[in-house]
């Protein structure tokens, strides 16, 4: 069931997930404040993205042992997408009601927060449709540009 060649697509679901949440979270850092010195000495966003990274894979694991196939999401349907994106949210909600309770970061005024949960839109979005484009993208590589993976 998992031999050690069923995880050769985790490296490249781990770079493109890293390539994409970097891109995100470079783009919204702004909408954060009170970090500290989080990102010492690497830039916030650049460990803002291995978290990231570490839920995404994470999900996905978990996902396999549930399939009972670790490289279920070469095969992914229109369903196991909307699986990632509903798991997003809930991801995106632990991860943010998580930090708040750390004291880890907080909003800053720009951020848009969803009325009754007092998340970030930001972050609930970001693990939404990033988190099932991950996948998307890494199936992609494999269907496309190496020719398949089985």
């Amino acid at each position: 069931m998992f031999s050690r060649t069923r995880f050769v697509p985790y490296l490249p679901l781990a770079l493109v997930a890293f390539l994409l949440n970097f891109i995100w979270e470079s783009a919204h850092v702004h909408l954060y404040t009170g970090y500290g010195n989080l990102g010492a000495p690497l830039p916030l966003a650049v460990w803002a993205s291995f978290g990231d990274v570490f839920y995404i894979a994470g999900t996905v694991l978990a996902a396999a042992f549930a399939k009972r196939r670790l490289d279920w999401f070469l095969d992914a349907s229109r369903r196991d997408y909307t699986m990632l994106a509903v798991l997003g949210f809930f991801i995106a909600w632990y991860v943010e009601y998580k930090a708040f309770a750390a004291h880890t970061w907080a909003y800053a005024a720009a951020m848009p927060v969803i009325p009754g949960l007092e998340i970030g839109l930001s972050p609930v979005l970001q693990m939404m449709l990033l988190l099932p484009l991950s996948v998307f993208v890494t199936k992609f590589i494999y269907e496309r540009l190496l020719g398949g993976y089985h």
